[in-house]
């Protein structure tokens, strides 16, 4: 196999097969990331659990899939994608299986730490097999693709997911995702082939450096360029790992007014607009030359939007649609980021610099979810706020129970990270091709 991987070329089409599939595992993992968003209420009322209780047990995913993040692309670069990505799909296959047949919230985390092992090797998984077979100057342009793919799972997870439900039951149709992700895992192993022997001849003599898994982690992760990208990475990304994923949909039938079809739909117009926009960003940021400054305008944009959310019946339903899809396209800016920290890291290290910039991401979209949830429940049982209360709201009633008032204030952690996003990115240095970013990179030391 090895042998005929080494007789493919890069830049032919046969690239986009093998990139297609492993993005269509990302759109796998995408679509299983989002689900609890639609049946947030019934696992609620299922397991009796309040909104901090639901949010810890599925916020596994990210917990794992965060420190995750540091080793999945020293492994690829190690050991290529083949291997990887159709034994993460197994998991998260696995993972599925074990959220269906659930009994209590402790086999919800489970599951959830499964899917989130499994969905570590995705998004990175299909970089990955884009740096093998396509040319470093379509580097932004497949990270944009790659990211609009996954989107298409965040849709399908919405409204489609929410038919499914009402058709069947939430336990049959997590059963199902299970399933297919065990058909994704055989599929991507017959599809991608190993890595050819070609792939390292590219990198001069001074770039192929010998390194260790933890030694290149390090050196990322010592960069502290690095980390304000990150920052920024995650705060483009809260509409999607919070809004979308987790408290979004309970948030719009609150807050809003919203019956959960219509919040559902809300939903994957801000999905949309990332699907529109991933793309098309890295295209501009080539044509411009520029990383930073559609960073600049995403943060201003995505901040306004979010705080406008907060107030979802303002501008009525479709006014909500609109805002939703605007909120979409100005942080789908956030694929620039795997550019941006890829081009200050040593080439041999880009895998393991996306790798972490998703860490840092993840990581904090974690935290977010959950004290979304914390500050919910807090203001559920605080007796200050409810002084005429006679008895404590059970856990399993407490998001149908909460105030609008409540569930804003939860969330307006969300625009309070823009400010700071918008801060870092005024201080972010230009690493477009032509900047010299490389300058930033310092060596990595040789040896193991």
């Amino acid at each position: 196999m090895t042998s005929f991987a080494s007789g493919l070329h890069r830049g032919h089409w046969y690239g986009w097969i093998f990139w297609g599939v492993a993005a269509f595992f990302f759109l796998y993992e995408y679509f299983i990331r989002v689900m609890p968003s639609v049946i947030m209420k019934e696992l609620g009322c299922e397991f009796d659990a309040s909104p901090v209780e639901l949010s810890a047990a599925l916020a596994t995913y990210l917990w794992v899939y965060a420190p995750l993040q540091l080793v999945v692309g020293g492994f690829f670069d190690k050991f290529g994608a083949k291997f990887l990505v159709a034994g993460a799909a197994l998991i998260c296959g696995g993972g599925g299986i074990v959220f269906g047949m659930a009994g209590d919230l402790h086999g919800v985390a489970l599951a959830e730490g499964m899917i989130g092992i499994g969905s570590a090797f995705a998004f990175i998984g299909a970089l990955y097999v884009a740096t093998v077979w396509f040319p470093p100057s379509r580097l932004a342009l497949i990270a944009g693709i790659t990211t609009a793919v996954g989107i298409l799972g965040q849709i399908i997870g919405q409204t489609p997911l929410e038919e499914a439900v009402k058709a069947f039951d939430w336990r049959t149709v997590v059963l199902a995702t299970g399933w297919i992700g065990i058909g994704l895992a055989v599929l991507l192993f017959v599809v991608i082939p190993p890595r050819p022997s070609w792939f390292h001849e590219r990198f001069s003599e001074e770039e192929h450096v010998e390194y260790s898994i933890l030694r290149g982690i390090l050196h990322v992760l010592g960069t502290w360029k690095i980390w304000m990208v990150g920052i920024i990475s995650a705060t483009l990304f809260l509409p999607l790992s919070v809004v979308a994923a987790m408290w979004g949909d309970a948030f719009m039938e609150t807050a809003g007014g919203y019956t959960a079809d219509e919040a559902s739909f809300a939903t994957i117009m801000l999905a949309l607009g990332w699907l529109i926009g991933s793309p098309l960003v890295g295209i501009v940021s080539d044509r411009l030359g520029s990383r930073k400054w559609p960073l600049l305008i995403g943060s201003v944009g995505g901040g306004v939007a979010m705080l406008l959310f907060l107030w979802p019946s303002m501008f009525g339903y479709y006014g909500l649609l609109a805002l939703m899809l605007v909120g979409g396209l100005f942080t789908s800016t956030q694929v620039i980021c795997f550019a941006v920290v890829m081009e200050l890291s040593p080439k041999v290290l880009r895998g393991t610099a996306a790798a972490c910039n998703n860490f840092i991401t993840m990581l904090i979209a974690a935290g977010l979810q959950v004290s979304v949830g914390w500050i919910l429940t807090e203001e559920m049982i605080s007796p200050a706020l409810h002084p005429g209360q006679k008895h404590a709201v059970k856990a399993k009633d407490m998001i149908m129970n909460a105030t609008p008032e409540e569930f804003r204030l939860a969330m307006m952690l969300i625009p309070a990270l823009f400010v700071v996003a918008f801060i870092l990115c005024l201080i972010l240095p230009e690493t477009a091709p032509g900047s010299d970013p490389q300058k930033d990179a310092t060596p990595l030391p040789v040896g193991h």
